[in-house]
């Protein structure tokens, strides 16, 4: 073997050492990815456990305040499952998807 067939067989290994790493770490990011994902929906059901039901103890709390209360909850719900989908679809960098929480 010569040194120019050395070297370039060295550059294949240190090419496939690169590759190796980057999927190491991409496979770490989906991992964070997902666990971030799934903390998102489960935020998303906990506030739904939150909406109002029939038999709800109200207090002195009018239908308007209740329903207006409903429509805040759905709406954090929505989002909190859209920002899931994101997470998990890969469209929502990790760095983004934690921002809001810090």
């Amino acid at each position: 073997m010569t040194a120019l067939d050395m070297r370039a067989e060295v550059a294949k290994l240190v090419g496939r050492i690169d590759v190796d790493e980057r999927i190491r770490i991409r496979a770490v990011q989906e991992a964070v990815g997902n666990a971030a994902a799934f903390t998102w929906t489960r935020r998303a059901e906990l506030l739904e456990f939150a909406l109002s039901r029939e038999g709800d103890f109200r207090g002195q709390a009018t239908d308007e305040q209740i329903a207006e209360r409903d429509r805040r909850l759905a709406a954090q719900v929505a989002a909190c499952r859209h920002r899931a989908e994101l997470l998990t679809s890969g469209l929502l960098d990790l760095d983004e998807a934690v921002s809001d929480v810090r």
